[in-house]
């Protein structure tokens, strides 16, 4: 189960907004990214949200649905739109977004939109610092969605995932460091841990931030590094692993949301530390090898096929 706000994302066809007529309609948000991509790969996954009662609204719960996502706890809200995220993609990293989510329906999420049972039901909660973004309200039902996790033996991850658009790095950085001891595992991208670890008052490199890290009752850490790989660390073991190779970058957004979707997939199926990186690892070099957000995520039969090819390929 996972909480944060679904977005309608029009995109240039042709890479720039000035010399574009023609714009590709999508739906997009980190959460309900691994929600669908769980969801593909045979997982029970449900997204907890706020969206307008307008056609927008609608094409999120019917996309999601379309998925199998569970949109029981996407609240249509009458009063409110739906979010807007305008994408022009110059080159496969460097993509500009133009975000129009202010005052939308997800931002005003409130504690009372996290059905108790729900989560105590669950066997995984997934939280973003995205959804902290958005404002006080969002900010509590995240809160109580973690506090009901703990009190029911579910276990919490957590991507910081910091959005500068939203708000400024040093306050993304002191919210996810609150958001710690009530965390589980930490799925991180490296600039992220380093601006919580100086908030924390540790030393300047990626050790130091491990390190610092160790005070905190945490399962899991996962620091995503992007074309430099993953660094993953579980009761005292400290694995690296390289990208996973890709015959052809074409869009990188959405690759941190698909190596989720792969660790937590893993995870859940009981794999230990290594073979987790890994699965993350493939998924999100299908992702990145594809356009747009999810659309590259596997289906559980190329999952399968995939660890079928690993199995007999020469180590």
């Amino acid at each position: 189960m996972t909480l944060g706000e679904p977005l309608i994302c029009l995109t240039a066809a042709d890479g720039r907004l000035p010399s574009t007529s023609h714009l590709v309609k999508s739906v997009v948000g980190a959460e309900s990214n691994v929600a669908i991509g769980l969801a593909r790969l045979g997982r029970s996954s449900a997204l907890v949200s706020r969206v307008g009662q307008d056609p927008f609204g609608d094409e999120v719960v019917r996309t999601l649905r379309g998925e199998g996502v569970d949109t029981r706890w996407i609240v249509r809200d009458p009063d409110e739109v739906t979010g807007l995220m305008i994408k022009e993609r110059r080159a496969p990293d460097d993509i500009h977004a133009y975000y129009y989510r202010r005052g939308s329906a997800a931002a005003g999420l409130t504690p009372a939109d996290v059905d108790e049972q729900a989560v105590a039901g669950a066997r995984r909660v997934h939280v973003t610092g995205i959804t902290l973004a958005l404002g006080q309200g969002p900010r509590e039902a995240t809160a109580r969605m973690v506090q009901l996790a703990g009190e029911s033996g579910v276990p919490v991850s957590f991507d910081p995932n910091f959005r500068l658009k939203l708000w400024s790095e040093q306050d993304a950085a002191t919210m996810s460091v609150a958001f710690l001891p009530s965390v589980s595992d930490l799925l991180v991208g490296e600039d992220e841990l380093l601006a919580m670890a100086q908030v924390g008052g540790a030393a300047r490199g990626l050790p130091a931030a491990l390190r610092w890290l160790e005070s905190y009752d945490l399962c899991s850490v996962v620091v995503k590094r992007g074309a430099a790989g993953v660094v993953g660390v579980k009761d005292g073991v400290c694995l690296e692993r390289p990208a996973y190779p890709v015959a052809a970058v074409v869009d990188t957004v959405g690759a941190g949301d698909a190596f989720n979707v792969g660790y937590l997939h893993a995870t859940l199926g009981g794999a230990d530390l290594g073979d987790a990186l890994d699965s993350g690892r493939w998924v999100a070099s299908r992702v990145v090898s594809h356009l747009g957000d999810y659309e590259g995520l596997p289906s559980a039969s190329e999952y399968a096929a995939h660890l079928a090819e690993e199995e007999v390929a020469p180590r």
